[in-house]
C-alpha cells in the first residue's frame, strides 16, 4: 500500500512542534531566571507563588517529554513504523486532556492569585498584565486543534491499514 500523504504531513508537523516546543520550553525556564519585580505582576506571582512556581516547573518537565515522544512519533510516522501512530495517538490525547487540565489549573493558581494581589488603585495595570494568562488560555483552546485532528487522521481506515503488515500472498490452488 501507498503510503498515505497526511501520514508524511503529521510526521513532518510532529517533529516541527516538537522543535518549537523546545524554543517554548526555554523560553519558560528562563523566566525562573528573571528578577522580581514589584511592576510586573506576572513576575511577582512567579516569584511569591510556590504553587505557581512548582506548577510551572512541572508543566516545563511534562512539556520536554511531550517535545521527545512528539519528535519520536514524528520520525517514526516519517518512516511509517506501527508504534508511531499508536504513539501519535497516545500523545493526542494526552496533549487533549492536559491542554484542558492546564487551562482550569492556570485560573485557579495564576489569574485568581493576580487579582487577589493586587491593590484596587493598579487593577488597571494588572488588566493588562494578565493579558498573558489570558492569551495562554485562548492558546490553550487553538492548542487542542493540532492534538485533535492528530488523533482524527490517525483514527482513518487508510491511516490505519498504511501501518498494518502486508499480508502474505494467498496460497493458489
Amino acid at each position: 500500500m501507498q503510503r498515505p500523504a497526511s501520514v508524511t504531513i503529521f510526521g513532518i508537523l510532529n517533529v516541527l512542534f516538537a522543535a518549537f516546543g523546545v524554543v517554548v520550553l526555554i523560553a519558560s525556564f528562563a523566566l525562573f531566571s528573571v528578577p522580581e519585580d514589584p511592576n510586573n505582576p506576572v513576575v511577582k506571582l512567579l516569584h511569591q507563588n510556590a504553587s505557581y512556581a512548582v506548577w510551572l516547573k512541572f508543566c516545563i518537565l511534562l512539556g520536554l517529554l511531550s517535545c521527545v515522544v512528539l519528535l519520536a512519533a514524528g520520525l517514526g510516522l516519517l518512516g511509517l513504523k506501527p508504534w508511531a501512530r499508536t504513539l501519535s495517538m497516545g500523545y493526542a490525547i494526552f496533549a487533549v486532556v492536559f491542554a484542558l487540565m492546564a487551562m482550569v489549573i492556570n485560573l485557579f493558581v495564576m489569574i485568581q492569585p493576580l487579582f487577589e494581589q493586587v491593590p484596587p488603585q493598579q487593577e488597571r495595570a494588572v488588566a493588562g498584565a494578565i493579558g498573558g494568562p489570558l492569551s495562554g488560555t485562548v492558546g490553550g483552546c487553538l492548542g487542542l486543534i493540532y492534538p485533535l485532528v492528530l488523533l482524527a487522521f490517525m483514527l482513518r481506515p487508510k491511516v490505519a491499514s498504511a501501518f498494518r503488515p502486508p499480508s502474505p500472498p494467498q496460497p493458489q490452488t
